[in-house]
């Protein structure tokens, strides 16, 4: 049962489509003829409208020639019309048990209408499990490979890592955590955490109510330690906790916070490729809709996914174009990496060595030993390029010669590196005005341009709102542990009134805002009328962006208290702005320049993602 509902292939996928088929009018010797020329053991017999009739056997005809029955005379008396057949749907799993039940090596395909569209055989069978026993063991070995790197990456970190389970025993553990510890990992393993390590109070993570990191100062043994605690989510559900105890210089903390950005990246990396290899997120099947325009955008993208040729993805910010692109390389058979570039986020010094990489000593500070660029880290994967609008013109012309070449060299380098790369596009600007106003190149333009997926904004599909709604709110509502939260049909009603200029993403926001402030198990309109009223106020006072309200209206006009806070975000949002503008993007300049911590400018960078489109 495993096997059939992990592979899912069906009949249609596998089946000779190629068939040679007789009629009710046919002759023997007509079947003489097909016979010999196809090579086969059995050809369907259809009537007039396609729709089968029978089979004519090799035995049948042998049984003929024995008779010495002229060979222009009818097949009709020695057609077998007791015949096996299946849908083109069927599973392969199932067609096998049949043929199995059935002692036979074949069976005819026929479509909805009793038409033959192809016929599977036993050979067809075996073809397809062993296509995909070897789709099978590619993945599982792909999974094992980032189990070791995860392993390798915790324990050759200085700091101690923990993971519990839900029941709050120790399910993995690394060697500085070990050390610290001063007990050696089996002993370790399987252990209740708060019997090994009462002080961190680690399985408290599993029923406290919060979200992200929990950062906190404590004491373990005679250790000074930060201990950053969090939970562990598998499909939605909680399923354990982790905790990263920093006790090693803590003076020079401070100055790990990149090396510890990169251990997140690669954490991050070998949970996503796990993610992929199971097939459960990023599938294009999780783009829920009933919108006929935004199902013919699903099937092209379905369709594309067996395709090598480049797709440019066309949307506004918040419309999922992402999740396109990752649901594209889920779907392809391509086994590398799928790799994402935020065009918009690398400063213009950097990217040549993001893309590239570099070779050990190519300029000061490169790391010994060289690093590879996001081309190479692709290879036999998907790159894909989110806000290619904001690629600077000099890049473009490096990466049209990638994508014309298929090679490069490392900045620093001479040797020659080949890639088999795919290329997913996406942006909400157009490119076609850039084009015209010499901000993009035409000739790079045409490279991306072959497959084009346009996602409409959730304004021109209001239909989907609700299915939208009631899918995000039985998302969060298990995400933040509040039992089963419906929404209202008024609450809906409410929703599908409001044009979401954020779209998918601002539809998502409010209702997590929505569950995160309300203790009730229904999310009625009352919920989210406020927000809804306050986002059609500012639209429609719109001339008051110039931040100077007392000039917009009578000093006897009572202010709301939406007005203000509208001011107050749209004052620290084009703050935020102008810092990353200044700083060409880096967010730890950035938040120095704000002289704000680098937690706290997150926090607020993710308070105004929507409206700010750095995330598509």
């Amino acid at each position: 049962m495993f096997v059939k509902h992990y592979f899912y292939p069906t009949v249609k996928e596998f089946m000779n489509q190629d068939v040679s088929k007789l009629f009710l009018t046919s002759t023997l010797r007509d079947a003489v003829v097909l016979f010999q020329h196809n090579k086969v053991k059995l050809i369907p017999v259809v009537n007039s409208h396609d729709q089968l009739i029978g089979i004519m056997t090799h035995s049948a005809l042998f049984k003929a020639l024995l008779q010495d029955v002229s060979m222009n005379e009818s097949i009709v008396p020695f057609i077998k019309h007791q015949v096996v057949t299946v849908k083109e749907n069927d599973f392969l799993y199932d067609v096998r048990q049949l043929l199995t039940n059935n002692k036979i090596g074949h069976a005819i395909v026929i479509n909805k209408d009793n038409c033959v569209s192809g016929i599977l055989d036993s050979t067809n069978i075996i073809k397809a499990y062993r296509s995909k026993s070897e789709l099978l063991t590619s993945k599982l070995e792909m999974t094992k490979k980032l189990k070791r790197t995860l392993q390798t990456v915790l324990d050759t970190t200085y700091d101690g890592y923990i993971v519990i389970d839900h029941k709050g025993k120790i399910e993995n553990i690394n060697e500085t955590a070990c050390e610290f510890l001063r007990k050696p990992k089996n002993k370790l393993l399987g252990q209740p955490s708060s019997y090994i390590i009462p002080e961190l109070k680690l399985e408290d993570v599993l029923s406290i109510d919060f979200q992200g990191e929990k950062l906190e100062a404590m004491v373990i043994g005679q250790h000074r330690c930060l201990v950053i605690k969090s939970k562990i989510y598998e499909n939605e559900q909680l399923v354990g906790a982790m905790a990263k105890i920093i006790y090693q210089n803590l003076n020079k903390w401070k100055h790990a916070v990149s090396k510890l950005d990169d251990l997140g990246k690669e954490v991050s990396y070998c949970h996503e490729e796990r993610s992929l290899s199971s097939g459960t997120p990023f599938n294009l099947e999780n783009i829920l809709t009933k919108n006929k325009q935004m199902e013919s955008m699903k099937r092209l993208a379905r369709q594309s996914a067996s395709s090598f040729s480049n797709v440019l993805l066309l949307g506004e910010s918040g419309t999922g174009k992402e999740l396109f692109a990752r649901g594209i390389h889920v779907t392809s058979n391509r086994s590398g990496r799928f790799v994402k570039v935020n065009c918009a986020a690398v400063p213009n010094e950097l990217w040549e060595s993001e893309f590239f990489g570099y070779t050990e000593g190519a300029f000061t500070g490169a790391k010994r030993g060289g690093k590879p660029g996001k081309f190479e880290i692709a290879h036999n994967g998907t790159l894909f390029l989110d806000e290619i609008g904001d690629m600077p013109l000099s890049m473009q012309g490096k990466l049209l010669r990638v994508l014309q070449e298929r090679e490069f060299e490392r900045v620093g380098g001479n040797e020659t590196i080949k890639v088999n790369i795919r290329i997913i596009a996406a942006t909400n600007k157009n490119l076609e005005q850039m084009v015209a106003n010499h901000e993009f190149r035409e000739d790079l333009y045409y490279r991306l341009n072959v497959i084009v997926i346009n996602i409409p904004p959730l304004r021109e599909r209001k239909e989907d709102i609700p299915l939208l709604a009631t899918s995000i709110t039985k998302k969060f509502s298990r995400l933040m542990g509040h039992g089963e939260v419906t929404i209202s049909k008024a609450a809906l009603h409410l929703l599908s009134s409001h044009n979401w200029p954020g779209n998918v993403r601002e539809l998502e926001n409010t209702i997590e805002r929505a569950i995160n402030c309300v203790n009730s198990d229904t999310l009625d309109a009352e919920h989210f009328s406020e927000y809804i009223k306050s986002k059609k106020w500012s639209e429609s006072r719109s001339s008051l962006n110039t931040l100077k309200p007392t000039m917009q209206m009578h000093p006897q006009e009572k202010l709301t208290p939406e007005f203000f806070r509208f001011n107050i975000n749209k004052t620290e949002k084009e703050t935020i702005e102008m810092a990353l503008k200044q700083t060409g993007g880096n967010r730890t300049a950035a938040a120095k320049l704000l002289g704000i911590s680098r937690s706290q400018f997150y926090k607020k960078l993710n308070k105004f993602e929507s409206e700010m489109g750095l995330l598509q």
